[in-house]
């Protein structure tokens, strides 16, 4: 894998790399950056490029996605990299690129999820005792959304799920009275989405939610390491079969629950796009090199426990899926020996 500016020396050619247009673009935009402090500034463009080295490479299979598209598209990364540099450069300040991220490993074609270009597959990553029950047992945990905000959970599983928020700069934003006096606001206005029961009087609407990545990254280890014990990952060779056997043991304890497996939505919170954002499917762009899938319960605004975690059993998946150690080699299940090539 090559490092940021090599890469950029190989991608600065593709037709949707045009710094020429978004140059344009910045010029009739308003500075959406202009009320992040340096230290701010800096962390973001950490986090963009971070997600560039996870998701990009010399070709994907999603090359031919304009910027348009989203986070999907690589051309979308780079032209947020180039207008939070040319931010950078209005201010005076110095950029500063991350140490290069540990190069992607050679996995085994089976192996390949669909953000890599190849088939679709669930994985998920934790101590292998329990991913051995999930294997054997088809054991579930279904956490709810509103704990993942505790703030004793490490950086790459925090957040708060049940809020999405976006930020405009105040300088954008006209803010009156009932008598029509203006307020100017100070700083960024942010925008929110918040999931609420409806006529609920402000109460939130719970959903619980059982996580794994599109793709085996095995960079991802270090993020989501385990207080204690041996961590793996589980890898699902067949997500519809998975889901179409979760049901009967889901329906029997959530019978009046949504049931939805889909990939989160990332997105930038200083430029948004028009889409209303969901907190159940939206998330800022600093997680996409995780690549989530989300397994829903949504009660649609009742409860299924109260307030903790929803366990389920669903029956062996050994004969779809396999639990693998951290050096690569097959525990049980079906699939290739080892996920590393050679």
């Amino acid at each position: 894998m090559l490092g940021i500016f090599e890469l950029l020396s190989v991608r600065k050619f593709h037709k949707f790399y045009d710094e020429e247009l978004w140059i344009f673009m910045h010029s009739i935009y308003p500075r959406n950056l202009i009320n992040l402090t340096d230290d701010d500034l800096k962390k973001r463009f950490f986090e963009i490029e971070r997600n560039i080295q996870y998701l990009d490479s010399e070709k994907t299979p999603r090359d031919d996605l304009p910027p348009e598209r989203g986070w999907l598209s690589p051309w979308w990364w780079w032209r947020a990299r180039f207008w939070t540099l040319m931010e950078f450069e209005l201010r005076g300040v110095q950029a500063e690129s991350l140490s290069e991220v540990a190069p992607a490993s050679s996995i085994t074609p089976d192996l390949v999820g669909t953000v890599s270009g190849g088939r679709k597959l669930l994985v998920r990553i934790s101590k292998v005792s329990w991913l051995l029950d999930t294997l054997n047992k088809g054991v579930l945990r279904f956490a709810p959304a509103s704990t993942y905000i505790d703030s004793a959970l490490d950086e790459a599983r925090q957040d708060d799920e049940m809020k999405k928020s976006y930020s405009r700069p105040g300088q954008q934003i006209k803010i009156s009275t009932e008598d029509g006096t203006l307020l100017k606001p100070i700083g960024d206005v942010e925008f929110f989405t918040r999931r609420r029961v409806p006529d609920g009087k402000g109460l939130d609407a719970p959903y619980w939610m059982c996580s794994f990545s599109t793709d085996l990254d095995p960079r991802l280890f270090d993020d989501f390491k385990s207080s204690d014990g041996e961590d793996g990952c589980i890898v699902i060779f067949e997500p519809y079969e998975f889901v179409r056997r979760s049901m009967p043991a889901l329906n029997a304890v959530a019978p009046f629950a949504t049931k939805s497996l889909f990939p989160t939505v990332y997105y930038d919170p200083h430029n948004p796009t028009p889409e209303e954002l969901c907190p159940l499917k939206s998330k800022a762009f600093k997680y996409a090199y995780q690549r989530e899938m989300r397994f829903v319960l949504d009660p649609e605004g009742g409860t299924l426990v109260d307030g903790g975690p929803l366990f389920v059993s669903i029956g062996s998946i050994a004969d779809i899926a396999a639990v693998y150690g951290k050096d690569g080699r097959k525990i049980s299940g079906i699939g290739p020996d080892n996920f590393y090539v050679g």
